[in-house]
């Protein structure tokens, strides 16, 4: 079997994406006690930053000196790590998904289904504008929504992720989104250095034991990449939208039992989801779609998740 230009080798495997919401890497690299699962799948898988563009990508003007291309809000994060490409195209520039382009630029779900309508893909999310606005629509395979914004967060996101488990246990699924937001709304209540911020991230790392509990339970012949991320990060008291360096950093952490060995992502973009997901699933670069993301190469072999 051959490797594409990203150093990975297609496959039919089995993805699950774990988007956490306002999450900031430098919290959760001092983190180790607070998120040991997170810790534990970034030794033995990849992990790397990147920042949201500033001012231009690739070489193009994006709104001026003052502007992110790719905006520090969830809409337009979350609507990157979907598509696969930036708010220049998706349109997506507020939590608000005024401009959206979902017919020209679908999410990695729907591009999946399309490509191999036997597939089956499913979401669970916490925040129900993913479903709402139509970013998470009718043809991204089976879409579960809990609303965070009534409920709270931490009860929100507790019910995705025991309907998640369930799903990797009595199910079948090839792809697997799933939305956490505790991290984000502790972030805008008490600031992203507080007990509170604290609290939701040692939930959601609990609540990401479970899954992949859940996968290491799964037949042994399945082949399995995680793959967690955020949206955008937080100023030290709370808030986001600018364009601050604390603001603008995110990570992308990758699992799998693949060789060849490699800890660190060289500078993984929110849009370098979308085209792994698809290459990790098997299913082919479509050049209509033109997606300028780039695979993201597997890190060291390992035959555990738990």
């Amino acid at each position: 079997m051959t490797y594409d230009a990203g150093g990975a080798r297609p496959g039919h495997g089995r993805v699950l994406v774990v988007g956490m919401d306002g999450l900031r890497f430098d919290r959760l690299a001092l983190a180790p006690l607070t998120a040991p699962v997170l810790h534990a799948l970034m030794a033995r898988g990849a992990h790397g930053t990147s920042l949201l563009p500033y001012g231009e990508v690739d070489g193009q003007a994006a709104g001026g000196p003052s502007t992110s291309m790719a905006y520090t809000d969830s809409g337009p994060g979350w609507s990157s790590v979907l598509t696969g490409v930036w708010p220049d195209r998706h349109g997506v520039t507020g939590n608000d998904f005024a401009g959206a382009d979902h017919a020209r630029h679908p999410d990695f779900l729907s591009r999946a289904v399309t490509a191999r309508p036997g597939l089956r893909a499913v979401a669970v999310v916490s925040w129900p504008e993913l479903v709402r606005r139509g970013i998470l629509g009718a043809t991204a395979g089976q879409v579960m929504q809990y609303d965070g914004e009534s409920d709270g967060y931490a009860t929100a996101d507790r019910l995705v992720a025991r309907t998640a488990a369930r799903l990797l246990t009595e199910d079948t699924p090839d792809v697997l989104f799933v939305y956490f937001g505790s991290t984000d709304e502790a972030a805008h209540a008490a600031g992203p250095f507080s007990a509170r911020y604290d609290d939701a991230l040692r939930a959601q790392d609990a609540h990401l034991g479970h899954l992949l509990g859940a996968i290491a339970a799964r037949p042994a012949d399945e082949r399995w990449t995680v793959l967690v991320t955020t949206d955008h990060g937080h100023l030290d008291t709370g808030g986001h939208g600018g364009d601050t360096r604390a603001e603008r950093e995110v990570f992308v952490i990758l699992a799998e039992p693949e060789p060849p060995a490699r800890h660190r992502l060289d500078t993984p973009r929110l849009i370098d989801i979308a085209p792994t997901v698809l290459n990790r699933l098997g299913i082919p670069a479509d050049p209509a779609r033109d997606l300028p993301g780039r695979v993201l190469p597997p890190p060291a072999p390992t035959s555990e998740w738990s």
